[in-house]
């Protein structure tokens, strides 16, 4: 599968079924600057996946680091539809991310994988670290315009997870009063 950041391929590492994201060049970037932008956003994704798998969260295990590569463990699992159950799954999954202090940066039910019964978070790659609400905000109000309207109140419910989702309620609030033909 190809992205806009990475090529991600299916394998085997040390017997077990894994998949491999590699960072890709791109031929615009002066190559200096590109190689030391895919060496830290690699690292950064890493240590993200790593915390993540901390603080609680079901996301694939780090195997292996390369300077533009990541080894993680294979899911073999499908996007779930985002029932209510499924929604506040995934609202409770995001407020373990932003208590640990991790923005994932596309919290989307494309970053989502179903595997049996239970979710996994996925493409940590527009992830960082922060502790601002409107960081976070940003992160619940991606996956609200994503859900559909019947189960955001579910989605809503499971953040609360979130030590301080109040003042993140209140900011996605303002921010869908300032997006653009809200």
């Amino acid at each position: 599968m190809r992205g806009a950041e990475a090529v991600v391929t299916r394998g085997v590492f040390l017997k077990r079924q894994c998949v491999v994201k590699n960072r890709i060049a791109k031929k615009y970037r002066i190559k200096e600057i590109d190689s030391a932008l895919r060496t830290s956003r690699t690292k950064v994704e890493a240590r993200l996946l790593h915390r993540a798998k901390m603080a609680g969260v079901k996301c694939p295990i780090v195997l292996k680091v390369d300077d533009f590569s990541i080894t993680m463990t294979y899911i073999n699992g499908k996007r779930p539809k985002m029932n209510a159950g499924e929604s506040e799954e995934a609202g409770k999954m995001l407020g373990l991310l932003h208590n640990a202090g991790i923005i994932h940066g596309d919290y989307t039910p494309a970053n989502i994988l179903k595997s049996g019964n239970a979710l996994f978070v996925i493409d940590f790659g527009l992830g960082y670290f922060s502790h601002h609400i409107e960081d976070m905000a940003v992160d619940v109000y991606t996956m609200l315009r994503a859900l559909d309207g019947k189960v955001q109140k579910q989605f809503l419910s499971g953040y609360e997870s979130y030590k301080n989702h109040g003042a993140v309620f209140a900011r996605v609030e303002q921010i869908s009063k300032r997006v653009r033909y809200a």
